[in-house]
């Protein structure tokens, strides 16, 4: 499993800002974090995973599971292949764990489907 990661932060008004791209092939993913005060937003996507059977993926953030992400077909034209979202936000009462630069975002494990560094 191929993957290639890219990490940003960015405080500006007390915000934190983080982010991290998956890629495994024609399979992609990105990861967001974004923190204000007490507020967290963490969301993750996937796009392209070839296999043609649905199914749950845990994602976890530095070995610790966050939420799961249901993979469903993609929208046409990719409908052969998989997408998934996972969104959490303190906001809607959601638990958001505090995540910081050089931590892991991974979509499955043993092995990750798709994986990434913030």
């Amino acid at each position: 499993m191929m993957t290639l990661s890219t990490g940003s932060a960015f405080a500006r008004s007390g915000e934190v800002r983080l982010s991290a791209k998956m890629v495994s092939g024609a399979a992609s993913g990105k990861a967001d974090y974004r923190e204000r005060g007490n507020r967290r937003r963490f969301n993750v996507e996937a796009e392209d995973l070839p296999n043609a059977t649905p199914s749950s993926q845990t994602v976890f953030v530095n070995g610790s599971p966050v939420g799961n992400m249901i993979l469903a077909a993609c929208p046409v034209p990719a409908t052969q292949l998989l997408c998934g979202e996972l969104e959490l936000n303190t906001q809607d009462g959601q638990s958001v764990l505090v995540i910081a630069r050089g931590q892991i975002v991974n979509i499955g494990a043993n092995p990750a489907v798709l994986a990434g560094t913030f």
